[in-house]
Order: structure tokens, then sequence, then C-alpha cells
């Protein structure tokens, strides 16, 4: 049933679904009349999302960006990455689709909810749905069936929805396979001479007076930063939250309301063997890896060591670790490798597995049921989430009452007088690209404090870590070095750009001499004392690409033609110039398989569903009221 839903995971839209699918333990109850009538954070049309809605999709979110970083999300990246928006859209994309299934007649059944929940390897036992297993695990994790299988309800409602609207597209003409297969498998060739500016650094003459015009024109590029030395009153959340006494019914509550926020996804630990060959390989180079794993998959069965198999065999990273990939969790690995672990008992070793990567045997060391973190566990971690929650508003309203009364006793001077408690953080000179450790390294505090004007007071700036109201002491403005303070570093970058504009200009008379005349390359290079190279066959999309002529020149290199054997103008690699001339052009070496046939097919219809699915969610959206809550704007 949500096997297209699957398929199409890598476009965005279809990876908003999939992460619903998945955390089908964190959302539940979605739809109208949620709020018990207080106010809602989105609105699409009658369809209330509610603020613990949203706050829960953020912080699943902020979560999945940390793991990508370690655990730490870098400062200023979740703000240029917009994940609020990027929650927001998703969570109304979510609402949109669910109406639309159901104005289009979309039904889920008891029996479809029935039929999903017993193909869940989680909930079975020995390949089997065992209902004790089912209520054990939903209720360490606070659910009851009804709640969950109405969550289920939703989620296949929406992948039903897109089923429906996907199966507007059905057809992938023969003609429309073939082309984009000649495209992708179809190879050029180019002759090109590399143009390399540092070859003509000693040819450039350097005057005092070339130099000292250049300097003039370019000195803007030499300026000294701006400086800096500030003055701050930090009003931080750890600094307070630390004083914050949390007490212990606050931590049960905080626990019983966040229930989902320390769940245990069940993990499974396992080793492989894997026999490398990739989609693009020649069939025969797949038969004779399958052929190897089926080998190797008897000597595991005749008792043989898996680890030491691996060892001698594998052809993956993990070889030297026996094939241990350690502990993982669902959807971690590729589909075919995923199913075939989770489906599994432990000791249990598996059929030859095909992916994309190649073939694998695989074999399941451990199982760690899913859980939920105790209380006394968690303990610490929600102390610090509590302590955070109250310390902001206190942040500010301790920061808002300093600046009044800064205002009041007419200067930070005399407030710092009355206040003999307050302490002024004072820093030394700095630039904007080497601030201070601590709160200064904040992008809000740099903005507000490098727009200063001397002895000028800033109103209260919010950080990441808190609130701070920043003075500037004094400043110092850019300025540009003499050019007998820098003489060298300037010749050297004269001597760079003059090398360069003449590699340019050589470039461009060798594409002016042979025009359309493809026959005259060899000679006009070789006329100039050009070394002309030959680039082999070229494929469009090369993982392997292996030849010297750049990979970021070969979409160019496709663009010509016997009618226009050069570009316009050279390409640049690395600083250096590149002439290429085309040779022609070779239909796909191997003709296409019934199994590329198939592939294609399926990127094709793809291709074509996503198109489908794009437009209507966006008539949906343009046709839709959808209001959001005001204080999602300062969010």
């Amino acid at each position: 049933m949500l096997e297209f839903l699957r398929k199409r995971a890598q476009s965005i839209v279809i990876q908003a679904i999939v992460v619903m699918i998945a955390l089908v333990f964190i959302f539940w109850g979605v739809g109208t009349n949620l709020m018990n009538k207080q106010e809602a954070a989105i609105v699409v049309d009658d369809e209330e999302i509610s603020f613990q809605q949203f706050q829960q999709a953020y912080d699943q979110a902020y979560t999945q960006l940390a793991q990508q970083f370690g655990g730490t999300v870098p400062k200023g990246l979740a703000e240029s990455l917009n994940i609020k928006q990027q929650v927001i859209n998703r969570l109304t994309q979510e609402a949109l689709l669910r109406q639309g299934g159901q104005e289009m007649g979309v039904m889920v059944s008891s029996r479809e909810i029935q039929e999903e929940v017993e193909n869940m390897i989680q909930f079975q036992d020995n390949g089997s749905f065992d209902i004790e297993r089912y209520r054990t695990i939903l209720a360490s994790n606070r659910l009851s069936p009804e709640k969950y299988e109405q969550s289920l309800r939703y989620e296949l409602l929406g992948a039903k929805t897109i089923e429906n609207i996907g199966a507007f597209s059905q057809t992938a003409t023969d003609f429309e396979i073939e082309e984009l297969y000649n495209l992708e498998k179809e190879t050029v060739s180019v002759s090109y001479v590399v143009l390399d500016p540092d070859t003509y650094l000693d040819a450039v003459e350097v005057t005092e007076e070339d130099l000292a015009k250049w300097y003039e024109a370019n000195g803007q590029n030499y300026k000294t930063e701006r400086e800096i030395k500030l003055g701050y009153l930090p009003f931080l959340y750890q600094d307070i939250g630390a004083k914050i006494t949390v007490e212990d019914d606050e931590i049960s509550s905080y626990y019983d309301q966040h229930i989902t926020e320390f769940q245990i996804p069940e993990k499974r630990h396992a080793r492989h063997i894997l026999f490398r060959a990739s989609p693009d390989d020649p069939e025969e180079t797949h038969q004779k890896k399958q052929a190897k794993a089926e080998e190797v998959l008897e000597k595991v069965r005749n008792g043989e060591d898996f680890a030491e198999l691996a060892k001698l065999h594998s052809e993956g990273p993990t070889a030297e670790t026996g094939g241990d990939l350690g502990f993982f969790t669902q959807g971690q690995m590729v589909k075919q490798f995923n199913d075939a672990v989770f489906s599994m008992d432990t000791g249990q070793v598996s059929e030859v597995v095909k992916t994309d990567f190649g073939y694998h045997i695989i074999k399941l060391e451990e199982i760690q049921l899913a859980g939920v973190t105790s209380l006394e566990d968690a303990k610490e971690q929600i102390v610090s989430a509590l302590q955070l929650e109250q310390a902001k508003p206190m942040a500010f309203q301790l920061a808002n009452s300093a600046y009044e009364s800064i205002i009041g006793a007419g200067s930070l001077a005399a407030y710092l007088e009355q206040q003999t408690d307050a302490q002024l953080v004072e820093t030394e000179y700095f630039k904007r690209s080497s601030p201070p450790s601590g709160v200064a390294t904040d992008p809000a505090f740099l903005d507000r404090a490098f727009e200063l004007q001397e002895k000028e007071l800033s109103s209260i700036v919010e950080t990441g870590d808190g609130y701070v109201i920043i003075t500037a002491e004094a400043i110092k403005e850019p300025q540009t070095p003499a050019l007998a303070e820098l003489r060298d570093e300037v010749e050297q970058d004269y001597r760079a750009e003059k090398a360069s504009e003449m590699a340019k200009k050589e470039a461009e008379q060798l594409i002016a001499a042979t025009g359309a005349d493809a026959s005259t390359f060899e000679n006009s290079a070789q006329s100039k004392g050009m070394a002309v190279a030959e680039s082999g066959s070229l494929l469009k999309n090369d993982p392997n690409h292996s030849s010297s002529f750049p990979q970021a020149l070969v979409g160019e290199a496709f663009r010509l033609s016997r009618s226009t054997p050069v570009p316009s103008e050279p390409g640049i690699v690395d600083r250096s110039y590149y002439v290429y001339r085309f040779n022609d052009r070779q239909p796909p070496e191997t003709a296409m398989s019934e199994e590329d046939r198939g592939r294609y097919k399926e990127l094709l219809l793809q291709f074509k569903r996503q198109r489908i699915l794009d437009a209507w969610l966006r008539n949906r959206q343009a046709k839709a009221d959808i209001r959001i809550h005001k204080s999602l704007e300062n969010y």
C-alpha cells in the first residue's frame, strides 16, 4: 500500500510525508477540533493545527538537523535553513493532502488499518503478528491501540491520496524510455588544451607606475577590517537557569507530557558481506558477483565463521571489522537491506540480498526492542529543559528592567554606579571575523554590535544564548594601508591577475582561430606551443570519472556538435582555462537490458507523478484559506 510512497522518498514533498509516517509515535490525533477552542498555530481551511503539534514538529526537525552535526546545530544554521518555514509548509501540505483525499472520496477501511498493523515487523514474532507484543510496545510508549490506529488512518489517507493523484500518470512510452537511456548513456569525446596562468607569471612586467595605478583601483580589497571594543550586559539563559530550582512534581509532569521525546526505537545489530556491483555495471559483472555471493553463502551455511569470511571476501569498508555494521534503526539502511534485516531473527543469515551497492549476505547479531527512557535516566535532561524554559522569560524581564533603568539613569555609566551588582563584560578590540568566545560569536550579537556608532548603546538584543545590551566603547574604522606596507603581497596579486588575463586572451584567440572549422584546432594550438590532449569517452553522469578532462566541463562538452565544435568562451577550472574541440558522439555501448528498461520506466513515471503531485498541491494551496498565527512570525 505504501510502496509508491517509499519509492519516491527523494521528493521533497514525499520526504515530508515519509517523515510523517515514520513519526507515528510522535504525531497522533491530527485533525479538526483538536484545539479545544484555543487558538491554532496554523489553520488550513477548517482544519486546525495546534501549537503543540507545531512545537513537536519543529523540535523533531531541529533534532534531526542536530544529529547531522554530532548533536549540536551550529549557530545561525537553523535560521539560514529557515526550519520554521519548512515545518509550516510540511504541516500545511499534510493537511491539504488529507483534505484533498477526503474530497476525492478516498477512504481508509478498518481492514486496511488491521493489515498495515499486522504487516509491521516490530509487531511480529517469528514472522507472524503477535497481539500481545503489539499491546506491550504500545503500552511502553504510552499509546492505546485506538489512538495509534487513528494516527495510522491519517497517514494512510495521505498515502492513498498520493497514490490516487499519481494514478493520472501511468504511461511511459518506449520512445521516452529509450530517449532517456540514450541521453544518460551516450558518450562524447573532445580534444583540449589547458592554459595555466602560472606559466605566464614570468612574462608579466611590473613597473612602479603600473603597480601604483593598479593599487589605487584595487586598494579597497586590502582595507583592514573594522575593529570594535565593546561593553555588554549579559542576561544569559544558562546563567539564570542554573539558579532555578526544579521540583520533583514538575519533572514528573514534564516527563508525562513529553513522553514521545524519551522513546527509544527498536535497534538491530547486523554484519554483512558485500560484493560490489553498481546499477551501471555490465550484466556480466552482476552475474559474477552474485555467483561469488552464493558461493560464500554456502560456506556460511556449512558452519564457517561469518566474521572471518567477511574479512576475506567483503568488498565494503567494514571488511576489517568482520562486516560489523553496529546497531541501526528502521530506515537507516537502503530499503532492500532494511527489509531483510527487520524480517530476520537473532542469529539468522539472509539469502543473497541485492541493492544498488551490490550483493549482500547479512547476519542478524542482536535485537534491542523499542522502549522508553526511564524517568530517572531522563531526569537530568528534563531539569535542563525546564530551567531553560523558565529562564527565557525571566532573562527578558531582567534585560528589559535593566534597559529601562539605564534610560532612567541617563547613561550606562550612571546605571552601573547605581547597580553595583551589575557586571559589564568588556572586550578588547576585535574584528568581526575573529570575535571573542561566548555570546559574542552569535550572529545577532555581531550584527547589532557592528551597526553601532562609537559610544552608542544598543536596545535589547536577543541571541541564541539569551539577551544582551551592548555599548560600543571605541571603534577603529577600516583603512587602506599604504602600498609600501603591502608591496610584496600587492605585486604577487598584480602578477597573478595579469597572468590570468594573458592565459584567457590566448584561450579566446584559439577559440576564434578554430571557429566552425574543427580541423584547424590542432594546428592553431601547436602554433602557439600548446599541448593537445584527448579526453577519451565521456559520460554525462559518471561517478567513476577518470579522464583528465575536468568533470565540471563535461556538461558543456555535451552541448557541442560538428556545427558548433568549440564553446563560445573558454572553461575555467581551478584558475586554469580550457579550450576544447568536439570530436564525436557515440550511442550507448551496450543495448538497454530489460532490467534497465524497467528502471528507466519507473524513473519517468516517478518524474511524471511528482510533477502532477506538485501541481496539485500548488493549486490546492492557492485556493485554500491558510492562516498562520502571528506569533509564529517571531518564533
